[in-house]
């Protein structure tokens, strides 16, 4: 079940976890008062896993950016929704808290698990440490504690987890016959341009 804003489509049925789960695509958000598993795969992008621990209700997003430039960004989004501008981390992470509590979630018991944030490009930007340090910085800011990450380095990552367990699964992408994160997300940081808009972690 998502919320109104929450546009994460792509739904199917995970038999060796036997889990109905959701893929999150960069600019996506997914929260769950069920058992539903959320996965993403990750190169500097960061995902940000939150739930309440006393009644299970949690999520995911998946951002690329850690936050948008443009000043009237909050207030178009609140017009008119468009998951490009949740691709910013700021957005990304205020829309997240705000479902999860609206699903009578209570921030007095949340806690948050951390992936991502790799350097998967050649580039002078570190847009994954950006990522990192923004998350962690947010985080503190809202008073939620992160109790487990794996961020940083140069692979990429396939994060699965159960907010109603908090579990936690993943999967090191130790190399690619192709460059397929790293063209995923060169289009859509392309995008997000032109709109301006250890614990706990069992590893396979």
């Amino acid at each position: 079940m998502s919320a109104s804003f929450d546009d994460a489509r792509n739904t199917y049925w995970d038999g060796r976890f036997k889990r109905n789960t959701v893929k999150l695509l960069p600019g996506e958000y997914h929260s769950t008062t069920g058992d539903e598993m959320l996965v993403t795969v990750l190169g500097s992008c960061v995902a940000a896993c939150i739930r309440d621990t006393r009644s299970g209700i949690g999520g995911m997003n998946h951002f690329l950016l850690p936050e948008q430039r443009n000043s009237n960004d909050k207030q178009n989004f609140a017009e008119t929704y468009d998951n490009s501008v949740t691709r910013y981390g700021d957005l990304a992470m205020e829309m997240l808290i705000n479902d999860i509590v609206a699903r009578g979630g209570d921030r007095k018991y949340f806690e948050a698990k951390i992936f991502g944030g790799a350097q998967m490009f050649e580039s002078s930007m570190q847009i994954g440490a950006r990522n990192i340090e923004f998350v962690k910085e947010y985080l503190d800011f809202e008073a939620i504690s992160i109790v487990s990450e794996d961020v940083a380095g140069t692979q990429g990552r396939k994060v699965y987890y159960i907010p109603e367990t908090g579990e936690i699964f993943l999967k090191r992408i130790v190399s690619l016959h192709n460059n397929t994160i790293e063209k995923r997300e060169a289009k859509y940081l392309r995008k997000a341009r032109e709109t301006k808009t250890e614990a706990e972690i069992d590893f396979f």
